[in-house]
């Protein structure tokens, strides 16, 4: 007779395991101990997880295998708990990396990241492991909810993708104004502030350099305190609706010249309506300064 002993727990290092990675086997008949031990019993669990194996799952096996199993007894335990071997990596070491990988991303930045929610603890096979840090989805914005994930490989196959969840707080100096700017009021230097503040969930184009709008006008009302984008400012215009001016035609070999007049208030390079007034026509033309505009 085959004694089939079975401990109460076993480890097991690959995908599938085979009885004897699971069991000891005894008896007279070395050949069939040898074909015994071969006979794979099913796939492993899943690493850091477990399983029961039955007597009844092995007989079952060892009938598949063309195996007479009047044979073969199983004097002891009549089952057996296999686990995957395994490396446990820890949830609060998966948050840490994509910390410190938020701090080299925004480098030289002032930012505030925090993970949202606790990354469980990860179980891989054993082996070389290696993981590289991507950024989901398509963020617009700088900072606010993100999606980071980590693709962990073992012996370079990969294994496992564990997605963390996290909010940054990006700081920077803003430009906000001091008091109510009224609409075509001519920014100076006494109706800003630079402040700082979260532009997380700001809208784009903020203004952070003041310089950029010195001299500019207000395009609408600015309240007080409101951060100033470079869209509620455009150039001080040079041409104003109902100017007399000079529209240009040129071409390498020909320039032809007219009187015409204004009917719309531009800046330089801004293309604007006018009026010819030999012809009549409304033509548009780009603003090259206070007297003259050039019809493409």
């Amino acid at each position: 007779m085959i004694r089939i002993l079975l401990p109460e727990s076993s480890v097991v290092e690959k995908e599938t395991y085979r009885l004897g990675d699971i069991a000891r086997l005894e008896g007279p008949d070395p050949y069939l101990i040898e074909r015994l031990e071969r006979i794979k019993i099913g796939r492993s669990p899943l690493p850091g997880r477990d399983l029961s194996v039955s007597r009844s799952i092995m007989l079952s096996r060892i009938r598949s295998a063309k195996i007479d199993t009047a044979k073969i007894v199983f004097p002891a335990s009549q089952n057996t708990r296999v686990q995957r071997a395994a490396l446990k990596i820890p949830g609060k070491d998966i948050d840490q990396s994509v910390l410190n990988h938020i701090q080299e991303a925004y480098s030289g930045m002032d930012i505030k990241p925090r993970i949202l929610a606790k990354t469980r603890d990860v179980f891989l096979p054993r082996g070389e492991v290696s993981y590289r840090i991507l950024k989901k989805g398509r963020h617009l914005k700088e900072g606010g909810y993100q999606t980071y994930e980590l693709e962990f490989s073992v012996d370079g196959k990969p294994m496992r993708k564990v997605p963390v969840r996290t909010y940054i707080k990006l700081y920077k100096d803003v430009v906000i104004a001091k008091d109510t700017i009224k609409a075509d009021h001519v920014i100076g230097e006494a109706d800003i502030l630079k402040v700082r503040r979260n532009v997380d969930r700001m809208p784009s184009k903020y203004v952070t350099d003041a310089q950029d709008i010195l001299g500019k006008v207000a395009s609408r009302a600015i309240n007080p305190n409101e951060v100033i984008r470079e869209t509620t400012v455009a150039a001080q215009p040079v041409v104003k609706s109902g100017d007399r001016l000079m529209i240009i035609f040129e071409t390498p070999n020909l320039r032809l010249t007219a009187p015409g007049m204004s009917l719309q208030k531009g800046a330089l390079g801004d293309r604007i309506q006018v009026r010819n007034l030999q012809s009549k026509i409304l033509v548009y033309a780009t603003v090259r300064d206070k007297n003259h505009v050039q019809v493409n």
